[in-house]
């Protein structure tokens, strides 16, 4: 499983990595610091199984983030999950209609994580 998280904290990034590790499959975790870098990275991949992009960063947020992933054919069908401490229900209403698929609220527990990602890409 590939899995592409765009976020601009370290420690956020450090919580999913650890958190993947007590996955019983091989996962695989790309990491673009901001939405700049992200679209850069993933103008040179074709295989990714879920995003996890968080709302909130530097240069390019999320949400233009996944305008951008919405208007890539190749990633259309893909799940992609806004990772935010914003989670009024008009923003959670505003995200999945700008693209989003699901809602993961920070701070979130390993099983949150794990229950999304079961939820989303159908993990058994």
């Amino acid at each position: 499983m590939r899995i592409f998280l765009a976020e601009d904290n370290e420690d956020n990034y450090l919580v999913v990595k650890s958190n993947l590790k007590k996955l019983k499959m091989p996962c695989e975790l790309l990491w673009a610091k901001d939405g700049s870098i992200a679209i850069e990275m993933l103008s040179h991949e074709d295989k990714i199984d879920i995003f996890l992009v968080d709302i909130e960063m530097p240069k390019i947020g999320g949400v233009e983030l996944a305008k951008w992933i919405r208007s890539q054919e190749r990633f259309l069908h893909v799940p992609i999950v806004a990772v935010t401490a914003s989670v009024f229900a008009e923003m959670k209403t505003m995200y999945l209609e700008k693209g989003f698929d699901y809602i993961l609220e920070k701070p979130f527990s390993r099983k949150e994580l794990l229950e999304m990602l079961q939820t989303s890409i159908h993990l058994s």
